[in-house]
C-alpha cells in the first residue's frame, strides 16, 4: 500500500518576510549569547557521570 504524499507548505509575500525575520532574529539571538564551556555546565558534568557508572 502506498503512503500518499502530502503538498509542502510554501510561504509567500508577508507571510515569507516576517518567516524570514523571525528567523533572522533568532539567529542573531543566538550569536550573541556566545559559548560557553560544556566541561562547566551542570548537565553535561551529570551526564558524563551518569556515562561513566554505565560503562560507556
Amino acid at each position: 500500500m502506498a503512503t500518499a504524499i502530502k503538498a509542502i507548505p510554501t510561504l509567500y509575500g508577508d507571510e515569507a518576510r516576517r518567516f524570514r525575520e523571525m528567523a533572522d532574529e533568532a539567529e542573531r539571538r543566538y550569536e550573541a549569547v556566545g559559548h560557553t564551556n560544556r566541561d562547566s555546565n551542570p548537565f553535561v558534568i551529570s551526564m558524563r557521570e551518569m556515562l561513566k557508572r554505565s560503562g560507556i
